[in-house]
This record gives structure tokens, C-alpha cells and sequence, in this order.
């Protein structure tokens, strides 16, 4: 006879997790599709020249994605992101967590950085071109901007939300040395913070990824405005399709990353 267990799945029924999968499906189906539905509507009664219809738009992705033209304009755009995302992120990290956990530092690095943050991205753009020039590195440059903002705070915020029993716990069991205590109580408390402030500058990055090609740099931003220079507005709206996309496929992957990582929680 079968037990009452078989139809779960980690303490949830396992029609009930189909079903809400399925309602979930359905949701997101019907908003994707109410979406192309207004646009199509408001695209019948606007200029061609302003707002095409989703066909227009569609023959651009597939002609794109059938020559090769697509692929070409993302692997162009990925060597700068993804540097520029790495390397801002990891040094953001470091300096909001010796913030977060120096009075020292809070008082000489974070009065120095509360000045320099409001500074805009895109004003940093004359020493992208000047420091690195019109290429990879000055792209990577202005995007690296971006991630080390968002994730120097989101980690000095971690840092700083670590309950301090934990701490008291960690130097009970012999760990008394700085480095010891970050390293072993405060990264692994702050790691939510830490999968918080970098998916949130990965998504920021891809909307500065394309103002940072304003610097003539090849790739989907500089694409992008070279088609917006020539009205062909249904090249501007298929990229930005693929901007979105490419988006929640980094996002789901590190999404799909931090709950691995976070499993021991």
C-alpha cells in the first residue's frame, strides 16, 4: 500500500507544487502576451518610423541570429561587461567589508567614498577615454564603476548587520584575529548581502553597458545607437529585447549560484 509520503516532495504535495508551477507559467505567459498585444495596438496606429510592429521586429532578430550578426554584437559585448562586472564587484566587496568592519577605514575610505559616490557613471567617461582609450578596457572601466558602488554598500551593510553574539561565539572558540573573524562569521553572514549587491549590479551594468559603447567601443549598445541614428527603430526595440534577455538569463544563473551556495543556510 502506498504511503501518504509518495505524493510529496520536501514536505509539499506534489500536485499542489505542479499546479502553482503551472499557475505560475500561466501568468507569465498572459503578461508576455498582453504586452505584445498593446504594443501591436499602439504600433497600428504610430508611425513605422517610431514604433514598429512585433513582425518588423521579429524579422530582425531572426535574420540577426541566422547570419551570425547577434552572436557577434554579444561576444562584443561580454568582453567588456563581464570584466567590468568582475572586477568592480570583487573590489566593491573588499572595500565595504573592511569599511563595514573598521571604524578606521569607515572614518578615512568611507569619508572619501561618501564624496565620491554621487559622482555619475557617465562623468567618469573623459578618463575612461583618456586613462585606457576607445576600446574593452575603457567600456570595462565605466561599468566597473557601476558594480563597485552597488556592491560596496551592499556589503558594508553586511558586515554591519552581523549579530554580534556570532562574533562573540567565534572568539569563545579561539578565533581572535581580524582576519579570522571576517573570514569565518562575517563572509558567511554576509553572504545574502553579498548575492544581493552583485545581481543587482549585473542587471545595473547592462543598462550602463550601453551608454559605456557611447565611446564607440563594437557591440549591442553601439549597434544600438547607430540604428537609432538611422531611424530603424525596429533594430533599437529587437536589441533591446536581447538586452532583456540576456539579463534574466545572467540573473537566473546567479540566482542559481547563490541558492547552491546559501544550501547550508
Amino acid at each position: 500500500m502506498a504511503s501518504d509520503n509518495e505524493s510529496t516532495t520536501a514536505g509539499y504535495p506534489t500536485d499542489g507544487l505542479r499546479l502553482e508551477q503551472g499557475r505560475t507559467l500561466a501568468i507569465q505567459a498572459g503578461a508576455l502576451v498582453a504586452f505584445v498585444l498593446v504594443w501591436w495596438a499602439g504600433a497600428l496606429v504610430t508611425p513605422r518610423n517610431l514604433l514598429p510592429q512585433p513582425p518588423a521586429v521579429l524579422e530582425v532578430l531572426v535574420s540577426d541570429a541566422t547570419s551570425g550578426l547577434m552572436f557577434e554584437l554579444i561576444w562584443q559585448s561580454l568582453r567588456h561587461y563581464v570584466p567590468g562586472l568582475l572586477v568592480g564587484s570583487a573590489f566593491g566587496m573588499a572595500v565595504g567589508i573592511l569599511v563595514g568592519w573598521s571604524r578606521t577605514a569607515e572614518l578615512s575610505v568611507g569619508t572619501i567614498a561618501s564624496i565620491l559616490r554621487p559622482v555619475p557613471p557617465l562623468a567618469w567617461i573623459p578618463f575612461a577615454i583618456i586613462w585606457f582609450g576607445l576600446n574593452d578596457r575603457g567600456a570595462a572601466f565605466i561599468i566597473a564603476i557601476v558594480a563597485f558602488w552597488i556592491n560596496y554598500y551592499n556589503a558594508e551593510s553586511g558586515v554591519r548587520s552581523v549579530d554580534d553574539e556570532l562574533l562573540e561565539v567565534g572568539q569563545s572558540l579561539g578565533t581572535k584575529s581580524d582576519l579570522g573573524l571576517i573570514r569565518r562569521i562575517v563572509l558567511p553572514s554576509a553572504m545574502p548581502e553579498l548575492f544581493t549587491g552583485f545581481r543587482t549590479a549585473a542587471g545595473q551594468a547592462w543598462m550602463v553597458m550601453v551608454a559605456a559603447e557611447l565611446l564607440g567601443v563594437p557591440g549591442i549598445g553601439k549597434h544600438l545607437w547607430d540604428a537609432a541614428n538611422f531611424l530603424q527603430m525596429q533594430v533599437v526595440i529587437a536589441y533591446m529585447l536581447v538586452i532583456g534577455i540576456l539579463f534574466l538569463i545572467s540573473d537566473r544563473l546567479i540566482k542559481l549560484l547563490e541558492a547552491r551556495t546559501l544550501a547550508w543556510r
